[in-house]
């Protein structure tokens, strides 16, 4: 919808001036409707569901690959100091969140920087705080450099 059209559109009277006072995060979008002469109709979305898109954020270990990180953000990612888990070893840290409840949805992934060595990420996810553990899967070398854990956090 261009400029005019919009001026034309609200002359008319075509628009709410109200919102849900329930939903305080929408989105402005334009949708196609056919029935209009310019084709285009303004709505809002709730973006309230989408959070764990645009609320970001990123934290370092700072003192051991097992210090506890804080991060209250719906996606992020923690960076470990440099790890050295031997063949079979995990290392568990902790992620206190409060976007964390014990019905979230906890995706993660890993970055491992290092050359030797697999490892691989699990969590397990409380109210306020998951448990991030990393295993060494190798059969005998063990981990050899820092590794990034991208999360995301869904709340239905």
């Amino acid at each position: 919808m261009d400029i005019l059209n919009f001026i034309s559109w609200i002359k008319a009277g075509n628009y709410r001036t109200t919102l849900p006072t329930d939903v305080p995060n929408l989105l402005a979008i334009g949708s196609r409707d056919v029935t209009r002469d310019d084709a285009w109709l303004p709505i809002a979305v709730n973006a309230a569901p989408l959070q764990s898109l645009y609320d970001k954020g990123a934290v370092t270990q700072i003192t051991s690959a097992t210090t506890p990180v804080t991060l209250d953000t719906h996606c992020g990612v923690v960076t470990t100091l440099s790890l050295t888990t031997a063949a079979g070893a995990s290392n568990t840290f902790q992620l206190f969140s409060d976007k964390l409840l014990t019905t979230s949805v906890l995706l993660v992934s890993l970055e491992y920087k290092g050359t030797q060595g697999s490892p691989v990420v699990t969590t397990e996810v409380g109210n306020g705080v998951t448990k991030i553990i990393i295993t060494n899967t190798a059969a005998l070398a063990p981990l050899n450099g820092l590794a990034k854990v991208h999360f995301m956090i869904i709340n239905s």
